[in-house]
């Protein structure tokens, strides 16, 4: 049995001798540079290999990219002999390096390297980073000292792996610069908006006759309308939120329906919401599309059998919904303080109209269109 052993042992040191040999032939070293760069033309890039402490840190160019901020650890002007920044990522990047499987950093005889930029800010540093295997550039806009150990381990991540650097965040390892909360927007421009125009709205309603009996017919409606609203416009969107009024134009007289039943459109009051999209924003005419919703209450009259008129000879019928709109439009005269605009409309009612009391009732699906005229200042 002793003799049996040694050859397997032999096997087994020379396999995992094998194994060590392959891996260490499959890792790749990777060697760190970090430079330190100023904003300004005349200065050139100033690459650290080992790093001096005693080196100053380059003083922030007038080109300063942010503000200080109050509360924040203190950037490269703090103190020029605590600590050298480079050489600090230098390390960090190396000891990230080094846990990567199939990865080794290297002082001399790299196969592939990482260069990392470090230009000042007032507050803390904007950085790049390339690595030569993928020729990959990452980049943080600001970074602070106390964040290096975070911003090595992303770096590392991203640029080893081929992925962006805003993939490998976790919990522990959240940049400042993920969360900044002073983020500039666009401003918009509120103005008032005033409409007059014309609607259609077709649908079945109880009708009288010329015989004066009543049945359901086909009818187009011609409301009136009249708006006011509020457009705020973002460079190439709008929004536009309204109030609007439709009336009723056509009214058949009581003396033509003795028996009761026939159904008018008394008029209707809207709220809406409509967000546009211009076609040429800076244009001083553009036309634009859009859609939106609003709801709508919908009154109708409903005229009285001769016999009930006592009190009233109509009563009132209410219904109401949401309707799709569905809008083209075109503003014109734009760079005037007070513009105006055309507008067309296409409402889909996002239900049936229902209704019905002593005197009769409605029961019809009322789609309608509207164009108008307005002006905005």
């Amino acid at each position: 049995m002793r003799h049996s052993k040694a050859p397997l042992g032999a096997l087994v040191a020379a396999l995992v001798v094998s194994v060590a040999a392959t891996a260490a032939a499959d890792t790749k070293k990777v060697c760190v540079e970090i430079a330190q760069r100023s904003w300004t033309a005349d200065e050139g890039a100033q690459p650290i290999e080992g790093g001096d402490p005693s080196a100053p840190i380059p003083e922030p160019s007038p080109l300063e990219l942010a503000p200080a901020d109050e509360g924040l650890p203190v950037g490269p002007a703090s103190d020029p002999t605590a600590i050298d920044p480079a050489v600090y990522l230098k390390r960090m990047v190396e000891y990230e390096i080094t846990h990567e499987v199939g990865f080794e950093a290297v002082e001399t005889g790299c196969e592939e390297r990482i260069s990392v930029e470090l230009y000042p800010l007032r507050v803390g540093w904007t950085v790049f980073a390339r690595y030569s295997g993928h020729d990959r550039e990452e980049k943080v806009d600001r970074v602070m000292l106390d964040e290096f150990v975070s911003l090595s381990q992303r770096l590392t991540w991203a640029l080893l792996r081929d992925q962006p650097i805003s993939t490998t965040i976790n919990r522990e390892n959240v940049l400042r610069a993920d969360s900044e909360g002073r983020l500039r927007t666009i401003d918009g421009k509120g103005h008032t908006t005033f409409a007059l125009g014309g609607g259609v709205r077709v649908g079945e309603l109880p009708t009288v006759g010329s015989d004066g009996s009543v049945s359901k017919e086909q009818r187009i409606l011609t409301p009136l309308n009249i708006q006011l609203g509020y457009r705020g416009k973002y460079q190439a969107w709008a929004l536009d939120t309204f109030l609007r009024a439709n009336l009723g134009t056509n009214e058949v007289a009581v003396r033509s329906n003795e028996r009761g039943g026939h159904v008018d459109l008394l008029g209707s009051g809207a709220v809406g919401l409509h967000f546009l999209r211009y076609t040429d924003p800076q244009g001083m005419n553009s036309f634009y599309f859009g859609s939106g919703a609003a709801f709508e209450l919908t009154a109708f009259d409903i005229i009285r059998a001769e016999g009930s008129r006592e009190s009233s000879d109509r009563d009132l019928l209410f219904t109401g919904g949401l309707n799709l709109d569905l809008l083209i439009g075109y503003e014109f005269m734009r760079t005037n303080s007070v513009h105006f605009f055309v507008q067309g409309e296409l409402h889909l009612p996002l239900y049936m109209i229902d209704t019905e009391n002593a005197a009769g009732a409605v029961e019809t699906y009322l789609p309608g269109g509207l164009l108008q005229l307005g002006f905005i200042f």
